[in-house]
């Protein structure tokens, strides 16, 4: 009777990690298109914020064709993302090129190549945040970042098994670089979706509690 109840169960779990897998390979290709159509400058914002979006869906149980959603998505959203997340972008981008350079040349473990890497991780971080934030909430387009930033600070425990799941995804992306192009980019946007629903999710709990005076 056992038996027969567990192999179903495991059944069900495997097959939706399976699918989640696969999600993770449709937003991972799905990203990297939309980036390059909007000339990336512009596309990498609304991508990650359709993907974002996308992500949320799913979680809540919703069934839709992946990319006519994610092409309305990141069409609804073009301006809006570039206005509320490019420039998180644009600094992750330009502190990136600029620790990339210094790990090069070798001078990243100097004052001012520490300064800089720190400096990457919270605007990353902070950026992380923003995405699924956007996707969340309905805030003005300037406060995003500002709203992302205050959450952080406020919530270091979250941001530390944030800051842990970017880690994981970087090291197995270095010790097995071919995922990088396929996985990597899904991975990541999906991982810090759902952990930021989460955390928002329980955030808002907190407050309403603290709020009721319970």
């Amino acid at each position: 009777m056992s038996t027969s109840t567990a192999s179903p169960t495991w059944a069900l779990r495997l097959h939706a990690m399976f699918d989640w897998v696969l999600w993770i390979l449709v937003v991972n290709a799905l990203w990297y298109v939309f980036t390059l159509l909007g000339a990336i400058v512009l596309g990498a914002a609304p991508a990650a914020a359709a993907a974002s979006a996308l992500t949320r869906r799913r979680l809540r149980g919703e069934v839709f064709p992946a990319v006519p959603a994610f092409w309305r998505e990141w069409r609804r959203s073009f301006v809006d993302a570039n206005l509320a997340l490019g420039p998180g972008f644009a600094v992750v981008a330009l502190l990136g090129l600029g620790v990339g350079g210094m790990a090069v040349s070798g001078s990243l473990g100097s004052p001012f190549g520490i300064v800089s890497l720190v400096a990457l991780t919270v605007a990353a971080t902070v950026t992380a945040i923003a995405v699924p934030m956007y996707a969340h909430y309905d805030l003005p387009r300037r406060a995003y970042l500002v709203t992302a930033s205050r959450w952080m600070l406020r919530n270091l425990p979250h941001v530390f098994v944030l800051v842990l799941a970017a880690v994981a995804v970087v090291a197995v992306s270095a010790v097995v670089p071919g995922i990088v192009p396929f996985l990597s980019t899904g991975a990541w946007i999906t991982a810090s979706t759902v952990m930021c629903l989460g955390f928002f999710a329980a955030n808002d709990r907190r407050l309403e509690e603290q709020a009721s005076g319970r």
